[in-house]
């Protein structure tokens, strides 16, 4: 069989590689009876892939009785001269390399094939599945009887064909393309949710047990994949490009000569040059790919063409904020080798090649790709998305810790709301609604603002722009747009209602002013718990100077009200550790929620001192070492409550990762036991001492 990996546990349904399948055979029985035909229908998620079926028919090498010719028609004229089943092995293992196999109860059709694997000598690797009868009866309990003309009938599809293996195939295809919407509605969304759901099902399952549709045949060969895992360069996800572009960048008028521009890259030994005027946004570049172009056309004179007429427009830029992976991923991605890297107004600020980069990778480094700027469709960035947990279990291997691996996370989060933004704009001006009335920012919210997201984020998002009320319906459009992208692709939506499809988060400035100002002087419970989300704010598309302006306005209206303060210590209060008499963290079913005791009232410690210091840094080390800067912490409790926060995202990631693994949904409740003695010990001290952080608060912020 083909040396592909299935997909992992976590991949979504909506863009899932599948192989749905059925066979016909000569019964019943899988460890005896052979197959006559099979059949199969390459899909990602319920779209159909290019390419022809796989059609065929097998010769049994066997009679084939007349009770099963009855059934599908199938004689032993009819396999005369087609080829064995080794022969149709070959062909199906090139579908099924890497997908899933869907089909109804197809138990039945994966144990007729590991039972001919078996007899032909071949290596069998079992692939995971779904069955689509097992998955609507644990949608629909009350319905005993599962046939596929049952199910069929209960989605509205049509069974043309039937005991014809590729008509059945196309039936279940149906029913899997109706049962993707159905599923989730009921809020699974992964390979591993519905597996775990489809188990619900346990008298079907013991039926198939009893059946032998899982025995294992003596003697089979199982196949060993020989695929090998790249190292991931844990350097590109910890450096940000500010720390290592070129600066000042090197730029030239555009009305100087070819000559002049090759003369200025060797006395300066670079290889490229930006055109335009040093301090503005650059008209262009010119690579060294550019002038050797220039130099083989015969026609070009180097000492009379102005660099204008052969340079690159517009520039790649990037902000110098932006993590050296994104950087490598933009060239491969584009077939360049210089980003610019601009500052907020767009001007050039520095310069990164990829000649400054190589030593920083090497071959068989795997890096997070620039799938989302690439991707055009709701599947493409599911599968962009879904690859985050593999990326966070490598850099764990690799030793990065909790709080470098969220920000990766977080970064992703950011990249993908963005896209979906952009996605969403677009289908609005094709839909013949224009372009936006006003500028506009859409903001991510709580962690992932803070660049503290790890995986099984829901969506926190907002926006603001500067247009009147009757603007709303186009920014509301744009709210849920992005929304249903994102809930699509695996950001399920807030269940707060959080987000910028909702009237609350989103507004003009004038809006958001006011917004603020009531959050302010009211100060009741859901006040403060939109104050403590909102104050995490970055901004992930269109002008970004409409939030910083908000932000910062906020900052230093909060910094000066102790009462309200005040207030937002008393919220920190009530989420401080549960501990228990030993002073141990609280249990349930054997978890400690290391979210709700520890995460929340660590960032919200950490978010109130910060105000109160004016301090506008989002992540929660940073806000912690600004407030011992002020002279508001003691530093040994700033340095105490951030090996805290790296500890508690540390273990809330390493639980989330082999939560995936096993079809749960990760979350923040970490298994006790599982927790080394020394991470017990450290675990309970950070507690302990946060807990008497939390107890000073009132007077730190006073």
């Amino acid at each position: 069989m083909a040396a592909k990996l299935p997909p992992p546990a976590h991949t979504p349904l909506v863009s899932l590689p599948v192989l749905v399948l059925d066979m016909e055979a000569t019964g019943l029985d899988v460890r005896n009876d052979r197959v006559v035909q099979m059949a199969g229908i390459a899909l990602s998620g319920a779209e159909t892939e290019p390419g022809p079926p796989l059609d065929l028919l097998v010769d049994p090498g066997v009679p084939i009785p007349p009770t099963a010719t009855r059934v599908h028609g199938i004689g032993d004229a009819d396999v005369a001269g087609a080829g064995p089943f080794a022969d149709a092995a070959a062909r199906l293992d090139r579908m099924l390399a890497g997908r899933v196999v869907i089909g109804h109860h197809v138990g039945y059709d994966l144990g007729l094939l590991r039972f001919e694997y078996g007899r032909s000598g071949l290596a069998w690797h079992e692939p995971p599945r779904l069955d689509v009868a097992m998955l609507f009866g644990a949608l629909h309990p009350e319905i005993p009887e599962l046939s596929l003309e049952t199910v069929a009938a209960n989605l509205d599809v049509t069974v043309d064909g039937r005991h014809n293996a590729l008509g059945d195939c196309r039936a279940a295809a149906d029913i899997w393309a109706r049962l993707l919407p159905l599923l989730r509605k009921a809020d699974v969304r992964t390979l591993g949710e519905a597996q775990v759901l489809a188990e619900r099902r346990s008298d079907l399952l013991m039926h198939q047990m009893q059946m032998g549709w899982f025995d294992e045949p003596g003697g089979l060969r199982k196949a060993q994949h020989d695929v090998v895992h790249g190292r991931i360069d844990s350097y590109a996800f910890q450096s940000r490009l500010g720390d290592l572009m070129s600066s000042p960048p090197r730029t030239i008028a555009g009305g100087a000569t070819l000559r002049d521009a090759a003369t200025a890259m060797v006395d300066q030994r670079i290889g490229a040059l930006l055109i335009g005027d040093s301090g503005c946004p650059p008209d262009g570049i010119l690579t060294e790919r550019d002038l050797l172009r220039a130099t083989a056309n015969r026609s070009i004179d180097l000492d009379a063409t102005p660099v204008s007429r052969v340079m690159s427009s517009p520039v790649e830029s990037m902000p110098a904020g932006e993590m050296l992976y994104r950087a490598l991923a933009r060239m491969d991605r584009l077939g360049i080798r210089h980003v610019c890297i601009v500052d907020r107004t767009g001007c050039a600020i520095g310069m990164v090649s990829q000649r400054d980069l190589l030593h920083h990778r090497a071959r068989g480094v795997e890096l997070v790709d620039d799938a989302f700027d690439a991707a055009e469709d709701l599947p493409a960035l599911a599968a962009a998305y879904a690859r985050m947990p593999d990326i966070a279990g490598k850099l764990l291997s690799e030793e990065l810790d909790g709080v470098e691996i969220a920000r990766v996370v977080s970064n992703e989060l950011c990249t993908l709301t963005a896209r979906a933004a952009e996605l969403t704009v677009a289908r609005l001006e094709a839909e013949g609604r224009g372009p936006a009335p006003a500028p506009w920012c859409l903001l991510v919210l709580g962690s992932g603002g803070r660049g503290e997201s790890l995986l099984g984020a829901d969506q926190d998002n907002a926006l603001i722009h500067t247009g009147g009320d009757a603007d709303d319906a186009w920014f509301a459009a744009l709210g849920e747009g992005v929304a249903d992208l994102l809930d699509h692709a695996g950001v399920r939506r807030c269940e707060g209602d959080v987000m910028a499809a909702s009237s609350a988060w989103r507004g003009s400035r004038e809006a958001w002013a006011e917004r603020i100002g009531t959050w302010m002087h009211r100060a009741n419970p859901d006040d403060l718990l939109s104050t403590d989300i909102f104050f995490d704010l970055t901004p992930v598309a269109g002008d970004p100077d409409l939030a910083r302006e908000l932000h910062d306005g906020a900052v230093r209206a909060i910094s000066d009200s102790t009462m309200f303060l005040g207030f937002l210590a008393q919220m920190v209060d009530r989420f401080a550790p549960r501990l228990g008499m030993f002073g141990g963290p609280r249990l349930s079913d054997g978890r400690v929620d290391l979210k709700r005791d520890g995460l929340l009232s660590l960032t919200g410690l950490a978010r109130t001192v910060a105000l109160r210091v004016g301090s506008t840094a989002r992540a929660t080390p940073e806000r912690l070492r600004d407030a011992v800067a002020a002279g508001r912490l003691p530093p040994g409790d700033a340095e105490a409550l951030i090996e805290l926060h790296t500890l508690l995202l540390t273990l809330i990631l390493r639980q989330q990762l082999a939560d995936l693994r096993e079809g749960v949904r990760p979350s923040s409740r970490v298994e006790y036991k599982a927790l080394g003695r020394d991470e017990r010990a450290d675990l309970k001290a950070g507690l302990k001492r946060l807990d008497g952080v939390i107890k000073e608060l009132r007077s730190l912020v006073a």
